[in-house]
């Protein structure tokens, strides 16, 4: 049946039963909104331990509101890696690492990952692939700007040292002179590699990368047996795969 001019538009009808079907929404007042943050506050954090991360860890809880017409209050979910948070201090900078704070949690952690880490050589796209996976997999469960840019970075560093160890280990083994050549230049020269000097400058000590000047002396020596001593007992080497010769990682 057609509609008579002086009816309304057939959309009102669906307009009205939408209104009168939605709930009233309580106003989140001051008190409401301090009792969260406190219940947030008071909540114990349980941290994952998988595998020595030294100093360069920070986990941080947070939640973003998001008022809706005045009229109640919604948390707005986070579906990026990127948090657009970075180190409030120089005591955070420190302790987390540089650069903007990581959610792993995110679906597209990997992703980012695999981004911010693209000027980081490694000698075959196999051994990036590992290093790659095993980041992702070794901060599943976390949540929140928990890891740094400049500590993923300098993890995948020590992954790609731990896999170019271990192909210059191999060529010396079976006499290949150009790659053992080209495997050790690219091994001596990351103590220049911003992945590394952005977080561990000093190379010594106590610090993350305390080792590396040992591994570039074995390497300049051609002692493989002293080359992995100077990489037994950090992490960098624990994907599997990448310092097979060496016997520090294992074959899938």
């Amino acid at each position: 049946m057609a509609l008579k001019t002086n009816d309304p538009p057939a959309w009102d009808w669906v307009g009205r039963a939408v209104r009168e079907a939605t709930p009233e929404v309580p106003v989140f007042t001051a008190a409401e909104r301090d009792a969260l943050w406190q219940r947030i506050e008071d909540r114990p954090t349980v941290a994952k331990q998988r595998r020595p991360r030294s100093r360069r860890t920070v986990v941080a809880g947070t939640i973003a509101a998001l008022a809706i017409g005045g009229a109640g209050v919604a948390v707005a979910e986070v579906y990026s890696a990127h948090t657009g948070i970075g180190p409030v201090d120089a005591e955070d900078k420190e302790l987390g690492g540089p650069g903007e704070r990581l959610d792993p949690a995110a679906p597209d952690f990997a992703h980012v990952v695999d981004e911010i880490t693209r000027d980081i050589r490694f000698p075959s796209e196999e051994a990036r692939q590992r290093s790659l996976d095993f980041e992702a997999d070794d901060s599943k469960g976390e949540s929140g700007p928990v890891v740094s840019t400049g500590a993923i970075r300098l993890w995948m560093a020590g992954h790609a040292i731990c896999s170019w160890t271990d192909q210059w280990a191999i060529a010396l083994r079976s006499g290949d002179v150009e790659t053992q050549r080209a495997a050790s230049e690219v091994v001596l020269s990351a103590t220049t590699w911003p992945a590394i000097t952005d977080t561990d400058p000093e190379m010594a000590n106590e610090s993350e990368f305390a080792w590396l000047p040992d591994l570039q002396h074995a390497i300049e020596a051609d002692r493989p047996r002293a080359a992995r001593d100077a990489l037994f007992g950090n992490s960098s080497c624990m994907p599997d795969g990448l310092t097979t010769d060496l016997g520090l990682g294992t074959r899938p």
